[in-house]
């Protein structure tokens, strides 16, 4: 189930939006595909199962949002239920100490989510802070 965030500078009124987490699957070559929610998007997805789960998250530092993966598991799962419960084996190169690298810059303080904007200083004016409110969910 994916939600979609809105963080807005309390002062300049700059936002950006994020979105997560988004379940995907890899294709032969090895590529991130959507698998759909909540029923996978095609036969290839359903066949090679949830690899993972993705997500939008903004650098305020580099001022980008960037599709990030979450959280991949060491092999395909076998369907929605222990992919929620967490009985899967994780591998995860971009998280580091319970929080997500940006790409570019490598700062961990990636946004994704209501919880952790709260510190987050606005890039374009400096002055106010991204404030999150979830906007819609899925």
């Amino acid at each position: 189930m994916g939600v979609g965030y809105r963080y807005m500078c309390d002062w300049c009124l700059y936002f950006v939006r994020t979105s997560g987490p988004w379940e995907f699957y890899r294709d032969s070559k090895g590529n991130r595909k959507p698998y759909g929610h909540p029923v996978p998007t095609s036969e290839e997805a359903e066949k090679r199962g949830i690899q993972g789960f993705s997500g939008d998250l903004y650098c305020p530092k580099c001022d980008k949002t960037f599709d990030t993966v979450l959280v991949e598991f060491a092999g395909p799962s076998e369907g929605y239920a222990s992919t929620w419960a967490g009985w899967n084996e994780r591998t995860n190169e971009l998280m580091h100490e319970e929080r997500f690298m940006c790409p570019e810059c490598r700062t961990t303080q990636m946004i994704w989510n209501t919880r952790e904007a709260e510190e987050a200083v606005c890039p374009r004016c400096k002055e106010g802070i991204l404030r999150g409110l979830a906007i819609w969910i899925a």
